[in-house]
């Protein structure tokens, strides 16, 4: 083991074995879809946009577009894997600098610290569910490994940068780890703040001249789109809501909330132990890690409260909250070495199987699915000259090619006009003034409390447009594989589709 875990190339080569069921899972983040059809759409227009030459920050992350577009400029259609495998080696790597940091004289503690990380749930999702998560945490661990742990001026300049570019929202984590380096240095950090100034300031320039807007387009259409969503958001719900995704467990439960809650007592009891150890941890490192801890609770309290319902929000957070629990166990927990590894080897191997589970789980809801629904579209010829009025804009639209108006609106605008004209009746508006080859609405027909219709709108909508096809999820967990339907029995996941078409 030894010779594997001093070299880090052998090291991120485990890590990438242990992701390579989860690649096989087929299981993929819908908006990673829309991340990548922006950047096929700057490789065809030369216009970041979703449909043809329209600008439109339809993306949450502006380097990862970079970043994808040069992957499918050099491996085309084939580009989904490599560009997978390449955000695992990024996560991957930067738990190496991570390693570096906490255990910079201990081999055998730094791997099994890569290891054992690099198997959470959080970990597996942000490296192989095709968002921008593996390269963001290469970045975060960057600034922490070369500029708070090693003080390296560069870091301080370049990372924030990058981060911003990445995400708007990384400014939390900017925040807190400069805090945590005034702490360390007992001085201002001058480079530290330029550098977080410098990205912003191009960030939101870049944005303002390009698409005529100050923050992404995403941002301002989730918040128009979702404001009247959870019309009862009180103390309680918030309360499920920060469990729900500080956790790992998802159901809305009073359960939930209590394990979540233990594990964070376990945290407490775990700092309170790494606080006093005065022999063997610097005061460097106890304030990177209570710097990891509050940036992690911070985001999920902010995320939480401002009703921010995606769990990839989420992922980098939870990795944060194990890197303590993990040094703790590696590096205080009183435990003969020859039982120790073994026994967090068989702790992580269940997070592992986990995930695993999970991911098979929702990767073939969307196989027999989404995946069936853009295939059934492209034998119809569907096409960028043909368009499609549904909910979410991911991986159908990035398999047909269909021009694009989402209910969101995060990809199309005009969407998001019709919802400030109208707030009640926008969707129907929509259909009346878009009249969209294809309409597939999710969960519910048209009509009722969702698809609001009025009277002669029923008798508009019949004459315009032909029923399809329904696509019952039902169905799906039906004729699933038993071990899956054991999940979609605690969880369902998934609603149904109705597919329309103009006549």
């Amino acid at each position: 083991m030894l010779k594997i875990f001093s070299s880090s190339f052998l090291l991120i080569l485990v890590t990438l074995i242990i992701k390579v069921p989860i690649f096989l899972s087929k299981h993929l983040q819908e908006d990673s879809f829309i991340t990548w059809r922006v950047a096929r759409n700057l490789l065809h227009y030369g216009v970041i946009g979703f449909n043809g030459d329209e600008r439109i920050s339809a993306s949450t992350t502006h380097l990862y577009v970079g970043v994808s577009a040069i992957f499918q400029l050099v491996f085309g259609e084939n580009f989904i894997y490599p560009v997978l495998v390449f955000s695992s080696i990024l996560f991957a790597l930067g738990s190496v600098w991570i390693g570096k940091v906490l255990f910079s004289q201990d081999v055998l503690k730094r791997g099994y610290f890569v290891v054992f990380l690099n198997m959470t749930p959080p970990a597996l999702t942000a490296s192989c569910l095709g968002m921008e998560y593996g390269i963001l945490f290469f970045l975060y661990s960057g600034l922490i490994y070369f500029g708070i742990f090693k003080d390296r001026r560069w870091a301080f300049a370049l990372f924030p940068i990058l981060l911003i570019w990445t995400r708007i929202d990384t400014a939390i984590f900017l925040g807190v780890f400069f805090l945590a380096d005034l702490v360390i240095r007992k001085k201002i950090n001058f480079i530290f703040i330029l550098g977080g100034i410098l990205g912003l300031a191009s960030v939101l320039a870049f944005n303002f001249f390009y698409f005529g807007e100050l923050v992404n387009h995403t941002i301002s259409a989730k918040n128009l789109a979702y404001k009247n969503l959870t019309p009862n958001y009180g103390p309680e719900y918030f309360i499920y809501q920060w469990a729900y995704y500080g956790g790992l467990i998802k159901k809305h439960a009073w359960w939930t909330l209590a394990i979540f809650l233990g594990f964070l007592a376990f945290l407490a009891f775990a700092f309170s132990k790494i606080i006093k150890e005065k022999s063997k941890i610097s005061f460097r490192i106890k304030v990177i890690l209570v710097a990891m801890v509050v940036f992690a609770l911070l985001k999920i309290a902010v995320f939480s409260f401002m009703q921010a319902y995606f769990d990839w929000y989420y992922w980098l957070p939870r990795v944060f909250l194990f890197i303590p629990v993990l040094y703790y166990f590696l590096n205080i927990f009183q435990l003969r070495k020859r039982l120790l590894i073994p026994s967090l080897g068989v702790l992580f191997f269940g997070l592992y199987i986990f995930q695993l589970w999970q991911s098979f789980t929702i990767g073939y809801m969307e196989e027999k699915q989404r995946v069936r629904i853009a295939n059934d579209l492209q034998a119809d010829n569907s096409g960028t000259n043909r368009s499609i009025f549904l909910e979410p804009a991911g991986i159908i639209p990035f398999y047909t090619g269909l021009y694009t108006y989402d209910e969101v609106g995060l990809v199309n605008k005009r969407i998001n006009d019709e919802m400030v004209k109208d707030e009640k009746f926008w969707w129907m508006n929509s259909v009346r003034d878009f009249q969209p080859d294809y309409i597939l609405t999710m969960g519910k027909k048209p009509g009722g409390n969702y698809y609001h219709m009025k009277s002669a709108d029923f008798k508009y909508f019949d004459a315009h447009y032909r029923f399809v096809k329904h696509y019952p999820i039902a169905e799906i967990h039906q004729n699933a594989p038993e071990i899956l339907q054991w999940i979609y029995k605690i969880r369902p996941i998934g609603k149904d589709y109705f597919l329309y078409k103009k006549r």
